[in-house]
């Protein structure tokens, strides 16, 4: 199964964070690295990150990063004809980025995740890894 997904930079107050059942990740303004990456499924993007069960895991990427921003990303999935959309299938992709990844500000899904053999993730857009491609074997 090939999923891609179409990342592109998301300001704050933009629709994009309005989105449900999408990807999102955090970057280091200076680096562009990856800091944390999550889901947005039952709620919004913004619900899911302005959240109080976020607090402390911004609050340590400001302070241990030495920024006062963050750049948020957003990724929308497109499947292969055929594959219907899931909330698991949405956490699969998720877990399988972030144990390829390891951001460091993720605790879950870094150390082994559920598997789901055969599925091809492709990052594309304004993706900031160099690796654009994850499978799980």
């Amino acid at each position: 199964m090939h999923i891609e997904v179409n990342w592109r930079y998301a300001q704050e107050g933009e629709e994009a964070f309005e989105f449900t059942r999408f990807l999102y990740a955090y970057l280091h303004p200076k680096s562009g690295k990856i800091l944390y990456l999550g889901k947005a499924d039952y709620c919004t993007v913004r619900e899911r990150t302005k959240g109080s069960h976020k607090t402390a895991i911004f609050n340590a990427m400001i302070e241990n990063e030495g920024v006062n921003v963050l750049h948020p990303i957003v990724g929308v999935l497109s499947l292969e004809v055929g594959t219907r959309f899931s909330s698991q299938l949405l956490s699969d992709v998720e877990s399988l980025l972030i144990i390829e990844l390891q951001p460091p500000y993720n605790k879950q899904s870094t150390r082994s995740r559920i598997s789901r053999p055969g599925i091809e993730v492709k990052c594309t857009g304004t993706w900031p890894v160099r690796r654009k491609r994850c499978r799980d074997e």
